[in-house]
């Protein structure tokens, strides 16, 4: 009986000679077995092999040596093989290839997530239309513009009589930097987010999460006494840092249920963990609003959830109208709010 490879190649029985003297250095050979004094002429063994990587045909030493057979393990200029008595070798054969056929799927490999919707240049375009707004329009905050007065982040007005502040303040940087640095990590995350829900939903999503996460962030401030006033998109990058966390958890619990796998708790809070970790990564410098990054992940988060449970569902084919809805009533939300603003 041969053995197989991992490729599926048949090995046949080869006769071993007497090693050379330069050969010798590259044996290794299982000396604690009884009877391995008996393998230096060479002769009476037969090799099953050669096979790579080295780790393959340990695995086999590991077979035999719970079987308690003699063998000994050698490096060929073909490759790795495993010697054993002329007598034993089809039992020897055949446990490896029984050892082959139950470990042939195994670990199982992980199904991979297919994208429900194709790349898309949406996210890309959203986020340059915000440099250019801020190049062509705003300017930087150190100017104090009328658009800076009428759409800045400011809790009690956020609160109060002008709550459309929240969204217009994802629109408002205070210098290239700043905006340039959302417009690159926003393009990145909010492009993952749109191969999960479209690039509308995913635009209606990051908007959303955004507005509610300066909604949250003014709440806060306000019921501690704080005059807070805050502006960019980061709020909205971090809603799409909790997107794709919430969304990940809830496919892989999907996955789990249609599997019948049962994850460790790390590893069920993995997606969480990494969002929290690109929160500390790129959220709490010096002169970063630290409470909008947390409302921002919260609520992307939060929305995510409720994404997620559409995604749990078969793959359905995406619906090109329904994606341009949503956009529109993205676009038209950021619009509307600007012009609110502008009237106030």
């Amino acid at each position: 009986m041969g053995v197989r490879s991992v490729e599926g190649e048949r090995f046949v029985p080869i006769a071993i000679l007497p090693p050379a003297r330069g050969e010798r250095a590259a044996m290794t050979q299982n000396s604690d077995a009884p009877g391995a004094e008996g393998e230096g002429h060479g002769l009476g063994l037969t090799a099953i092999g050669p096979v790579m990587p080295e780790r393959k045909v340990r695995e086999w030493a590991l077979v035999l040596q719970s079987s308690e057979l003699w063998h000994a393990v050698r490096y060929t200029q073909a490759g790795w093989v495993l010697l054993v008595r002329d007598e034993d070798y089809a039992f020897a054969a055949s446990s490896i290839d029984r050892y082959e056929a139950e470990n042939r799927d195994w670990p199982p490999r992980r199904p991979r997530e297919r994208p429900r919707h194709p790349p898309s240049m949406v996210a890309g375009v959203a986020f340059a239309a915000l440099a250019l707004f801020f190049f062509l329009v705003t300017g930087p905050a150190s100017g104090g513009g009328r658009l800076f007065q009428r759409g800045a982040s400011v809790a009690d007005l956020v609160i109060g009589p002008e709550p459309w502040r929240a969204i217009t303040a994802l629109t408002l940087h205070a210098d290239s930097a700043h905006v340039l640095g959302n417009v690159i990590s926003g393009t990145v995350f909010a492009s993952a987010v749109q191969r999960r829900l479209g690039p509308g939903g995913a635009a209606l999503a990051v908007v959303a999460s955004g507005a509610i996460g300066n909604l949250a962030n003014a709440l806060w401030h306000h019921s501690l006494g704080h005059h807070h006033a805050s502006i960019g998109a980061s709020t909205a990058v971090f809603g799409a840092i909790g997107l794709l966390a919430a969304t990940q958890l809830m496919l892989d619990r999907a996955h789990d249920k249609d599997s019948g796998e049962k994850r460790h708790l790390l590893q069920l809070v993995a997606p969480l963990v990494g969002g929290l970790s690109l929160l500390g990564a790129l959220g709490a410098s010096p002169r970063a609003d630290l409470g909008a990054h947390v409302f921002g992940l919260l609520s992307g988060a939060a929305i995510g959830v409720v994404a997620g449970l559409s995604l749990r569902k078969q793959h359905t084919p995406s619906r090109p109208l329904v994606q341009v809805a949503l956009g529109a009533a993205a676009t038209g939300i950021v619009l509307g709010a600007w012009q609110l603003a502008l009237r106030a």
